[in-house]
């Protein structure tokens, strides 16, 4: 209760300052969400962070702290929840780009947020530094729509970078599937949702077809071993991805209550092991989801 009230502070004092002028990369929004979403872990949040203070959309500057501070930030070993809950609300647009850097900065003062000062990170991928050099040098186009066209070209390929350093990948025929981890959550109501976000490359020379036409006609499920669990609900818009050769899609799949045409509904059993299912045309694979 008193981090959300601290929030509620820091959202009342930026929405009196004066508008936000730099924008955040929409990469760094996306991999907020994934964050909030139990998707990526704190230090990949915190690496997200350690980025907009490179490029001075958040400065670093010391602050007095009381003890009672200092003894919080001494003694947390993960970033608190509320933060996570802050950084869902951004990236879901709830918030603004002010409002969410001044919080994190706010943060960042208070030691909760530890990060580097600019100087003292190590040393990141020179392939994504190259990428963040072309996120930058798209702001260059005056047109609206060839700025956005390049923008969204380079987040695509740092998506990619970030899958593929980050995830488990599993090959299957000419596809490899990047999995990062799964998110699982009770409901209010005590259904469980099991949320798998996967990122497909097309490694081969032709074009690739995903298909999930509806529960009962898809192939991917998860099964603990004696049930299969159909989706309740995915992304697949038109029951097909299509990817060509050396491109990326990424794609999601939430399991949770039965929604008819063929499915079912998802039960948790800690004492069980959960294992996400791929079943195409090319290939098979079983991949362990480790839920905890």
């Amino acid at each position: 209760m008193k981090y959300a009230t601290v929030l509620c502070a820091l959202i009342i004092v930026v929405a009196a300052s004066p508008a936000w002028a730099e924008p955040v990369p929409e990469w760094v929004k996306s991999a907020a969400g994934w964050w909030a979403d139990g998707i990526t872990s704190d230090a990949e949040f915190v690496a997200a962070i350690q980025h907009l203070i490179e490029i001075d959309i958040i400065t670093i500057e010391s602050a007095e702290q009381t003890e009672a501070e200092q003894t919080e930030a001494k003694q947390s070993g993960s970033i608190p929840e509320w933060v996570k809950s802050a950084a869902g609300w951004w990236a879901d647009g709830i918030t603004s780009d002010a409002e969410f850097v001044a919080a994190i900065q706010h943060l960042i003062k208070m030691g909760i947020v530890q990060v580097d000062a600019p100087g003292e990170a190590q040393s990141e991928d020179p392939r994504m530094a190259e990428l963040q050099e072309q996120l930058e040098a798209c702001a260059q186009y005056a047109k609206a729509y060839q700025r956005l066209d390049c923008e969204d070209g380079v987040e695509q390929q740092i998506i990619r970078l970030q899958y593929e350093t980050e995830a488990v990948p599993y090959q299957v025929g000419p596809v490899i599937y990047y999995y990062p981890g799964a998110h699982l959550e009770m409901t209010d109501g005590g259904q469980p949702l099991l949320t798998i976000r996967i990122l497909a490359v097309n490694d081969g020379t032709d074009n690739i077809t995903l298909s999930c036409t509806g529960p009962a006609i898809c192939n991917y499920d998860v099964t603990d071993g004696s049930a299969a669990y159909k989706y309740a609900s995915t992304d697949f818009t038109s029951g097909s991805i299509t990817i060509k050769p050396d491109y990326a899609k990424e794609f999601e799949i939430i399991f949770g209550p039965n929604i008819g045409y063929g499915g079912t509904t998802f039960v948790y059993d800690p004492a069980k092991e959960y294992h996400f299912r791929i079943n195409e045309t090319f290939g098979s694979a079983s991949i362990p989801l480790d839920l905890e």
